[in-house]
């Protein structure tokens, strides 16, 4: 909780800085690139984290297997609902109320973008590969909450530039929290689905959907309440889950939509992976993005401990 209060104090620093400087809004522009270049540095850093993790590499076999088949049921559950709540709010693709879709981004400019997308998450895969093989030879000192909050003041730097986050929202108003909801539910339904047709029992299964990403508390929960298969189960699935958001992001946000993208990494959309929704989306889906995440962060120690309870 003390990091997700540094986290939002930052932004809102940052924000309000930017919002003082929007008159020389061009003289900031090096802060994009910037940003490309701090995402690359923590994506890389996450991977040597996870590569000199020995839990991570010596469990590739049987349960990476089980917690990759969690994992597509629970992620595929979040975009699916999301992308219900988005259509019955009335946003279209990129999360905007009120305008058809036939009024998004269309011919060369969409091929370019899709074409941006793919070479963006390619170099982000390219890092967190690198960056778990390194690991794996060498230990790694935890640097990603120093990366992470960079990556924040950036971002809210760069909202407060733009300036067109509560302008945006008032349209939506309390509507906004929908996504977020949704996104929790349909991890929570699918895990349960899961649990029907895996060797997990259903609040076995609801337990480890309920780590949204988050691998160093759920895990240890479940390891400790007794449930070791679950909780390595748990370990496998949020670090595959936080890096499936890292590496599919930009292309689900082309392809589905942006608020839909928002739901693949879990708790990790308010942190390490909220530049590359800025990046790869418009500037105000940060905010869904980041009410996601915290949203996912505050339920983990809730959902888990009331699905093994």
């Amino acid at each position: 909780m003390s990091l997700l209060l540094l986290y939002w104090g930052i932004m809102i620093a940052c924000y309000a800085a930017a919002s003082k400087l929007r008159h020389k809004k061009e003289t900031f522009r090096f802060t994009e690139q910037l940003t490309n270049i701090v995402i690359y540095i923590l994506v890389f850093l996450m991977g040597l984290r996870m590569g000199a993790n020995e839990e991570v590499t010596s469990n590739l076999g049987s349960i990476g297997l089980q917690a990759a088949g969690i994992t597509v049921f629970v992620v595929g559950g979040s975009i699916l609902a999301v992308h219900i709540a988005r259509k019955t709010l009335k946003l279209n693709k990129e999360g905007i109320l009120g305008l058809p879709e036939e009024e998004e981004q269309g011919g060369e400019e969409e091929r370019e973008a899709e074409s941006g997308g793919v070479k963006f998450t390619l170099i982000i895969l390219t890092f967190v590969v690198a960056g778990m093989a390194a690991g794996y030879f060498m230990m790694s000192g935890d640097w990603l909450v120093v990366g992470i909050c960079i990556l924040l003041a950036l971002a809210g730097f760069n909202l407060g530039l733009e300036g067109k986050v509560i302008q945006s929202f008032k349209g939506v108003g309390i509507k906004v929290i929908f996504i977020p909801i949704a996104a929790v539910a349909g991890s929570l339904i699918m895990g349960a689905v899961y649990g029907l047709i895996s060797s997990l029992t259903v609040s076995e299964s609801i337990a480890v959907s309920a780590g949204f990403g988050w691998y160093t508390l759920a895990p240890g929960m479940l390891t400790e309440a007794g449930f070791a298969v679950a909780g390595a189960v748990s370990f496998m699935h949020n670090v595959i889950r936080e890096t499936l958001g890292i590496v599919l992001i930009p292309i689900a946000a082309k392809k589905i939509g942006y608020l839909e993208c928002t739901s693949i990494p879990g708790v990790a959309a308010m942190d390490v992976c909220l530049s590359i929704v800025e990046r790869s989306c418009r500037a105000e889906t940060v905010v869904y993005s980041f009410c996601t995440g915290a949203l996912m962060c505050v339920c983990v120690p809730v959902v888990v401990t009331l699905a093994i309870g």
